[in-house]
């Protein structure tokens, strides 16, 4: 059974959302469960209808069939037709962009315009990853007249993937993609903030051809459904996005009942470093705003920690209140704004307490983006900066997962890399400056998995929210493990097994 949307409407109502309710497992929507989870949509916090949590007995079920699907077809499928069905799915999801777009508008809050120009690279993605199953062949160690050595990649099963609500349609495929590609099988998690979102995602999935089995979803509670999954013996490999508390306990139940890897990708206050001669374009702000207040800040590389020379405070604080004037903040559904409204009121109630913080310890300077119409009953918090802060607070070391932006003064370039470092800590970094000889001395002394060097307005010009496949890197320190994107990235949903023919 499957179910789509007509590919030329683009609005979605409540009626359509109840089609998304239950599991979808072996290629079909479940029967409703005993206990739901209510949704509110972000934006004025009306009802936004309900999904049912999947217990263990579906959660076994689920199991099931991806390792059935992994063990009969997926797992044995030649790449070539693999990749022919994953490029059939990709051209599916370039025709549904619009329905994608609004379920992300209306479960999470995310304006439309920026909805619809983050969910035109789904297609793109699983392409990319397609065409990385050419490329993983192994390789050839020994050869000789009467033996023969070789190491060829396997895929390692089923994958269960836990993924976060801040991005959902991009953070579903990130993993999804590579998975399939490699020859996995995947059980998908969501977070119970957007779970209707990689429901629609696993039923394009049959829609494009792709085998019942092969691309399930089961919704609840992390500490329930998510840790269910993350524990399963059945499971090969555990892929999580989220916080570094949650990444903590998934790393444990992924431990209690089978030895299995785990890919973790945690929290992060990342810095953005300028240094003195970058002040002399005023354009930079605008990309500095973008990297600290991209999505409400609800994005886990958000670099929400600026670092500036002491006494450049204050030109910093200009530079960004200029830039907040280009940014309208209101309601999702207008193609105007920029910024939406945080994705839960837990999320709000959350981001208001690091709010109360930092006025308590120093002083909140809201930046004045633009007022659009916003209904007073949404989650709506202001991109504001925190200034004059101890170095040690509680502000400027834990992640706020919201639009508030420390500053903090350094004295010379070896006190810059200490601010920086100073946090448990180390996903990524903007570095601001002309001289290539400061960048590189940063840049090699940074913590951080991924590092991103601006010589100019104009070169900034060519970054974004990364979430393709053109880059990997592996988070440090209490941001998590494991390779992400490229080819290295897909490998790692491959395991190498070294074969020894002797004649």
């Amino acid at each position: 059974m499957t179910h789509s949307l007509q590919a030329d409407v683009s609005v979605l109502t409540l009626s359509d959302l109840t089609t998304y309710q239950t599991a979808w497992i072996d290629g079909r929507p479940q029967e409703r469960s005993e206990r739901s989870m209510p949704h509110f949509n972000p934006a004025d916090a009306s009802n936004a209808g309900e999904t049912w949590i999947t217990d263990q007995t579906s959660v076994d079920k689920a199991m099931k069939s991806a390792r059935i699907c992994f063990d009969t077809v997926w797992g044995r499928m030649p790449g070539a037709e693999r990749k022919r069905l994953l490029m059939a799915y990709a051209d599916l999801l370039d025709s549904r962009v619009p329905q994608l777009s609004q379920l992300e508008t209306l479960e999470i809050g995310r304006p439309i315009s920026d909805a619809k120009a983050i969910n035109a690279t789904a297609g793109p993605l699983i392409r990319s990853y397609a065409n990385m199953i050419d490329r993983a062949q192994g390789d050839l160690f020994d050869s000789e007249e009467r033996r023969l050595g070789v190491v060829w990649r396997r895929p390692r099963g089923v994958v269960a993937a836990i993924t976060p609500w801040n991005v959902p349609v991009m953070n579903v495929l990130c993993r999804v993609a590579p998975a399939l590609a490699a020859g996995n099988t995947i059980v998908v998690k969501p977070s119970e903030n957007c779970p209707r979102t990689a429901l629609y995602l696993a039923r394009l999935a049959c829609e494009a051809g792709l085998p019942a089995g092969l691309f399930n979803v089961v919704l609840g509670p992390g500490a329930e459904t998510g840790n269910a999954l993350a524990s399963h013996a059945d499971v090969n490999l555990v892929a999580f996005t989220g916080s570094t508390s949650t990444g903590m306990a998934i790393a444990r139940a992924a431990a209690e009942r089978s030895l299995k890897p785990v890919l973790l990708e945690c929290g992060g206050k990342s810095p953005q470093v300028v240094l003195e001669d970058a002040f002399d374009d005023p354009r930079m702000w605008q990309a500095v705003f973008f990297s600290a207040f991209w999505n409400t800040s609800q994005w886990c590389v958000a670099k929400t920690r600026l670092l500036v020379p002491r006494g450049m405070e204050q030109r910093a604080i200009d530079g960004l209140q200029k830039a907040a004037a280009e940014w309208r903040i209101g309601d999702p559904g207008d193609a105007l704004t920029r910024l939406g409204p945080l994705a839960s009121a837990s999320q709000k109630s959350r981001v208001e307490a690091y709010f109360a913080a930092a006025r308590e310890q120093g002083e909140v300077v809201d930046l004045g983006c633009v007022r659009g119409s916003a209904n007073e009953r949404g989650y709506y918090a202001f991109p504001s900066l925190a200034c004059g802060l101890p170095r040690a607070s509680k502000v400027t070391q834990e992640e706020v997962f919201g639009p508030l932006m420390t500053i903090e003064a350094f004295d010379d370039l070896d006190d810059a890399i200490a601010l920086a470092n100073g946090t448990v800590y180390g996903l990524s970094a903007s570095i601001w400056t002309h001289r290539s000889d400061l960048a590189f001395k940063l840049a090699r002394s940074i913590d951080a998995g991924g590092i991103s060097v601006y010589s100019s307005a104009d070169a900034a010009k060519q970054t974004g929210p990364t979430l393709g496949t053109g880059r990997y890197f592996e988070p440090r320190k209490q941001s998590g493990y494991g390779v992400d994107g490229g080819l290295p990235g897909f490998l790692t949903y491959s395991t190498p097994q070294a074969v020894a023919f002797f004649n």
